[in-house]
């Protein structure tokens, strides 16, 4: 069975993690300290008060456990709400200090791992809606807008906060 439109949504993730990749490779000691900044908003108004290593240290670590939601969503399972912000603010007392060479190890190492959980999706599950801590959302938005859509805000944060 192929999964042409899976295939598809795993080369859009594929894109969007080497140009977070890029982002991160591109940085300077400098801009890793930096604060990240709103981008566009942040979700429930919450402030971008992270430095700028630790929002990519965090889009490095969730990758594989937004892949796992997606996972347990197609097997039925039910999806436990998070404090977002509880969940963020420990993960930045714990990482202040992570390097660069971390993260793009990290990185480097979730890409096909999550590029081919993506693509193992059969395309027939993509549509189905499914109900989420956020409301009913099909595997296919899941990917789009969390896996891809979180990597692509925090690039965003990270982007204004070095301009």
């Amino acid at each position: 069975m192929t999964n042409v439109r899976s295939a598809q949504l795993a080369e859009q993730y594929e894109a969007a993690h080497d140009e977070f990749v890029s982002l991160v490779e591109s940085l300077v000691d400098s801009q890793w300290h930096l604060i990240g900044k709103n981008f566009p908003v942040r979700i429930d108004n919450e402030d971008e008060g992270r430095p700028v290593g630790v929002i990519a240290h965090h889009v490095a670590t969730n990758g594989d456990w937004i892949t796992e939601r997606i996972q347990t969503m197609l097997a039925g399972g039910p999806l436990a709400p998070v404090n977002q912000r509880e969940v963020n603010s420990q993960h930045a007392r714990i990482n202040a200090n992570v390097t660069k060479d971390e993260v793009l190890r990290l990185m480097r190492a979730s890409r096909g791992r999550i590029a081919n959980a993506v693509r193992a999706i059969p395309d027939n599950q993509l549509d189905i809606q499914r109900s989420t801590p956020a409301g009913p959302m099909s595997a296919a938005e899941r990917v789009e807008k969390v896996l891809i859509g979180h990597m692509k805000q925090h690039q965003g944060s990270i982007q204004a906060a070095i301009a």
